[in-house]
């Protein structure tokens, strides 16, 4: 952990600690009461304390590129998608793996948990999406979507939706007791590559390869573009009710007033922030977000408050 001066001008955000370890681009992070977990192009699935940043003695060595991890909440399992297409359920308590898929045929590039009925969520590169059972880690069901990668996924437990990511440039909406597909509609040309939904106004928000944050009402009507970034968007996140996150293949992470109405920060190599591709935002508590990128580090950024 490489600690940060604060000397700086008071920003929104200040970078707290930089976390080093990996050798290889950080392609995604997920969080527990008490740790960070990465994963990363050098196959590795490592564990970082929450509490001061620092690295814990779990790692996991892999035979492919873990793509994405969740840790399933009220558990202690974290699941793991590869590159091939295996998916790893590991308890971390016991540090044992408890059950290998391998139903998913390419890379699993995301997951979503939807806790109120225990039901876990993963999409891979041929647009499969299957949904299982948290309790016994049984299949429920697989849907061929024939939309391309399956990049993102967002569960909204106050809707009791799925919104789904499609590569195709859709945005698809299912419900969650016979995972119908209620509402398909095109979002970005190019591809959806990441999606949020805020309950509060019920609008749904999509990144899109074409650089593009759009808003959506639950009937597929724009309620407003932005140009928001140079190249694709790979993360958006609700911070502490105030903000919004975005995160780019271009290196930045932006830092928006309510939802994404201004641009009040904006965090990059030419500040506090990455070198390369900034993969994956988690938002720990209401004050602080973690980011992963392309070069090879894990990032914590502390809220100072609105000025």
């Amino acid at each position: 952990m490489i600690p940060k001066s604060n000397s700086r001008k008071k920003e929104l955000f200040i970078e707290e600690s930089t976390l080093v370890g990996h050798s290889s681009a950080i392609y995604s992070i997920s969080i527990d009461d008490s740790y960070i977990y990465s994963a990363s192009g050098d196959k590795y699935v490592t564990r970082w304390h929450i509490s001061n940043g620092t690295q814990d003695n779990f790692a996991i060595k892999l035979d492919h590129v873990p793509y994405c991890i969740s840790c399933v909440s009220g558990t202690s399992h974290l699941v793991v998608g590869l590159k091939n297409g295996n998916v790893h359920v590991i308890d971390t308590v016991l540090k044992k793996e408890l059950r290998c898929f391998n139903q998913h045929k390419s890379a699993v590039f995301s997951m979503s948990f939807n806790e109120s009925q225990g039901h876990f969520y993963m999409g891979d590169a041929n647009g499969y999406l299957s949904i299982w059972d948290t309790s016994s880690w049984e299949l429920l069901m697989i849907l061929d979507l024939s939309c391309g990668k399956i990049k993102s996924f967002h569960f909204s437990p106050e809707e009791g939706l799925l919104f789904v990511a499609k590569q195709n440039g859709e945005i698809g909406i299912f419900e969650t007791t016979f995972y119908n597909e209620i509402l398909s509609f095109k979002a970005h040309q190019e591809g959806v590559s990441s999606l949020n939904f805020n309950p509060v106004d019920k609008l749904l928000t999509s990144g899109g390869k074409d650089a593009y944050i759009r808003l959506w009402d639950l009937k597929g009507n724009l309620k407003k573009e932005i140009p928001a970034h140079r190249y694709v968007v790979y993360a958006l996140e609700r911070f502490n009710n105030q903000l919004s996150l975005s995160a780019s293949r271009d290196g930045s992470i932006k830092i928006w007033k309510g939802n994404y109405e201004e641009v009040l920060q904006k965090i990059d190599k030419t500040n506090i922030g990455h070198n390369h591709s900034v993969n994956e935002l988690i938002v720990l508590d209401e004050t602080t977000f973690v980011s992963c990128s392309d070069d090879r580090l894990l990032k914590i950024f502390k809220y100072q408050g609105l000025t």
